[in-house]
């Protein structure tokens, strides 16, 4: 495979100076990384494609055109190929830029660079879907991309379940522009974003919801697209996803599920276990006593 020195060539680095890339393509995507970043670069170079098999295959769309791919070690490079620096949050590791074909990557410690890639591919693949004939609702682009990367974890269904319970779910349609600027409201949307499309996927079928996607793509119409998919109206949707959240993070299936009863019995049992050393000790203790009593009797004299 070929490398090469090259400058970044976008309109937008021409105010920043440009580190040395090597450049390297596969099928599917044009990588540019520094000499330094190698290792990581040789990474992708062997599994990107097999990646993006994974996301195209299970949006139901392809790639039209090779997807460049910026690899960079410091916040500040991120920022200096990132076309609106500016907006650049400080704990961001990733960004997608349909329009150009862009993406581009922070190498960070902590950060899992294939879930990020993923993520991010999402990203590409919707909005070249869209064409920006119609903004693709946020909701629906952050939980597509969280599925594809697997970002579940226990922060986030602690957060759902605290949300379900004090009922300050956030409506779908005032998540569907922007996100909340509050962060504790912002990890709520993505938290609904992503279990709303698990949802979907889960009662209807991954093959029903590549269909919607296709009829939302084609036609422009959200709510349209639900209905011609589902039959039902957004309202019904909405509705029966309510039920659903009420009835995954109500204290019930908590209480009942496989791993808390686990949980209650082992707990039980290493508190019988606790129990039974203590007694044990008091036990002995009290033998020991005993013995000490019944050996002042035996003392003998000569």
């Amino acid at each position: 495979m070929k490398y090469l020195l090259l400058t970044i060539p976008f309109v937008f680095l021409s105010f920043y100076p440009a580190p040395a890339f090597e450049k390297a393509e596969t099928r599917l995507f044009i990588f540019y990384y520094t000499r330094e970043d190698s290792k990581a670069g040789a990474f992708f170079l062997h599994t990107a494609d097999r990646i993006a098999r994974r996301v195209s295959e299970s949006l139901g769309f392809s790639f039209d055109n090779k997807v460049e791919v910026f690899l960079v070690t410091s916040f500040d490079d991120f920022k200096k190929i990132h076309p609106e620096a500016e907006h650049i949050p400080s704990w961001a590791v990733g960004a997608a830029y349909p329009a150009q074909n862009i993406i581009v990557l922070l190498r960070k410690s902590g950060a899992d660079l294939e879930k990020t890639f993923s993520h991010e591919l999402n990203h590409i693949l919707l909005g070249q879907a869209f064409k920006g004939k119609e903004r693709v609702p946020r909701w629906l682009d952050e939980g597509l991309a969280m599925i594809q990367a697997d970002e579940w974890n226990l922060t986030r269904l602690a957060t759902m379940t605290t949300a379900v319970l004090k009922q300050s779910l956030l409506p779908m349609d005032s998540i569907a522009d922007s996100f909340p600027a509050d962060l504790r409201d912002a990890e709520l949307a993505y938290c609904q974003s992503f279990y709303f499309i698990a949802f979907l996927k889960g009662r209807f079928g991954d093959e029903a919801f590549k269909n919607f996607l296709k009829e939302y793509c084609k036609y422009k119409n959200f709510q349209g697209a639900i209905r011609s998919t589902y039959r039902l109206t957004w309202n019904k949707m909405e509705g029966l996803w309510l039920d659903y959240l009420t009835l995954r993070f109500s204290w019930a299936p908590l209480i009942t599920s496989t791993s808390t009863i686990w949980f209650v019995a082992t707990l039980i049992f290493l508190l019988g276990y606790v129990r039974k050393k203590r007694k044990s000790r008091r036990t002995l203790k009290e033998w020991e006593q005993e013995e000490l009593l019944s050996g002042s009797d035996d003392t003998t004299y000569n």
